[in-house]
């Protein structure tokens, strides 16, 4: 017997839809698997929510957030517009992807820049830990993005495909632009994974 108290939804099918991006998508997909949950719990509280997933939406939101290069081809992978919140993913075309870019744009409101940080590193932890990376030490370098002074987090570690073990790099910095405070994450694995962070880092500006 069905219970007359409860209201039936649609997150079903959204969360049909999600898992089978996450099985197209593979690697990818698990990093990207936190924020579609975000989504898909958005979607049952707000219609305003927009996100996509493919080259074409992606490549051009991204885009508008930074300039970027990543190390020979690169496609867009997810978007997501959440309550103010932009966040793009590109990713290298090799399998698995050796370098990852996510941007995003935090929402205005959200104004503390302990808050701010604090938000960008949760789901960076997340998402490392569901892509099987391991990253443990860590350093600070000063350095300048978008004609500004960032600080920017490094980290080394590992990143586990199968049974291969390869060495993994993360970057990840905030900065404030056009009223706005925007992050960057380099995520890179590989016998150069440094070297390919720094390369893409090095090619980022603000739009």
């Amino acid at each position: 017997m069905s219970d007359p108290n409860l209201v039936p939804t649609d997150s079903t099918s959204s969360n049909s839809g999600c898992t089978k991006w996450m099985i197209a998508l593979g690697c990818t997909g698990c990093l990207v698997l936190p924020l579609l949950l975000m989504a898909a719990l958005a979607l049952l509280v707000s219609r305003t929510t927009q996100f996509g997933v493919g080259p074409e939406n992606v490549q051009a939101d991204g885009d508008a957030l930074f300039t970027y290069a990543l190390p020979g081809e690169s496609q867009g992978i997810f978007n997501m517009k959440l309550f103010g919140m932009q966040v793009t993913q590109i990713a290298s075309t090799d399998s698995p992807p050796s370098v990852l870019l996510t941007m995003g744009k935090l929402p205005g409101y959200l104004q503390n820049s302990s808050d701010q940080k604090t938000l960008v590193e949760s789901f960076q932890d997340d998402m490392a830990v569901r892509g099987n990376y391991q990253l443990t030490a860590e350093r600070t370098e000063e350095r300048t993005l978008c004609g500004q002074p960032v600080s920017v987090s490094i980290q080394s570690g590992s990143f586990q495909d199968g049974e291969t073990t390869y060495n993994a790099t993360s970057f990840l910095t905030l900065v404030d632009y056009n009223t706005t405070t925007r992050f960057a994450w380099i995520l890179a694995h590989g016998d150069t994974a440094e070297q390919k962070a720094d390369q893409v880092f090095e090619s980022l500006d603000c739009q």
